[in-house]
């Protein structure tokens, strides 16, 4: 009975210093988990998505921004060759394109087209920058795209959705690495490398 009297004192020492110890442990386990957390939290989701729209007499491109942060430097390549459709840019009345011809306009954001001749009519490809694009915000421009299947839905004149999925998009922001994306009906999202958010 002494001897217990004895021990158990020092047990109980032991018993609480393992106890500080852990919860030492255990504070620094959680302020390392917080660290991490908050340098999960700075690098943010980067996605471009780049929307074909139908219409007449222009048909239009819209480029938005759908992630948190800023894009600067932004280089937008298309290549129609591989969509559905075989489709084309038809910028004049004469060439591959089909009656009524648009030229490319930028209808908003700062875009400008890489191409120092800009876009000949039959040209299935594209290559543009924009300046800067900030989280929700749109650029666009306005274009005729034609198809040229033998037979389709809408005629040659008239692109639906269908025909430009396979089409590629090819998304560069700044001096990162590119990303190569594909339509899928009207759309294609690009996720681009993660951004720290400000």
């Amino acid at each position: 009975m002494i001897l217990r009297k004895q021990i158990c004192p020092w047990a109980l020492i032991l018993f609480l210093s393992g106890c500080t110890f852990l919860s030492a442990e255990e504070s620094r386990s959680i302020t390392d988990e917080g660290t991490a957390v908050e340098t999960e939290a700075a690098a943010t989701d980067s996605v471009v998505e780049i929307e074909f729209v139908e219409s007449a007499p222009k048909d239009r491109f819209v480029i938005t921004n759908i992630g948190a942060c800023v894009l600067e430097e932004l280089t937008l390549e298309l290549d129609l060759s591989q969509s559905v459709g075989m489709l084309i840019f038809d910028t004049s009345a004469t060439g591959a394109g089909v009656e009524v011809f648009q030229p490319f306009e930028v209808e908003a954001g700062d875009i400008v087209q890489l191409a120092a001749d800009g876009v000949d009519d039959g040209d299935a490809e594209l290559a543009l920058s924009i300046a800067s694009l900030g989280p929700g915000d749109r650029a666009s421009f306005t274009i005729d795209v034609d198809d040229t299947l033998p037979s389709s839905d809408l005629g040659q004149i008239r692109v639906a959705d269908s025909e430009i999925s396979g089409a590629l998009a090819t998304v560069t922001v700044g001096d990162s690495e590119s990303v190569l994306t594909k339509f899928s009906g009207s759309t294609a999202r690009a996720n681009l490398p993660t951004c720290s958010s400000a």
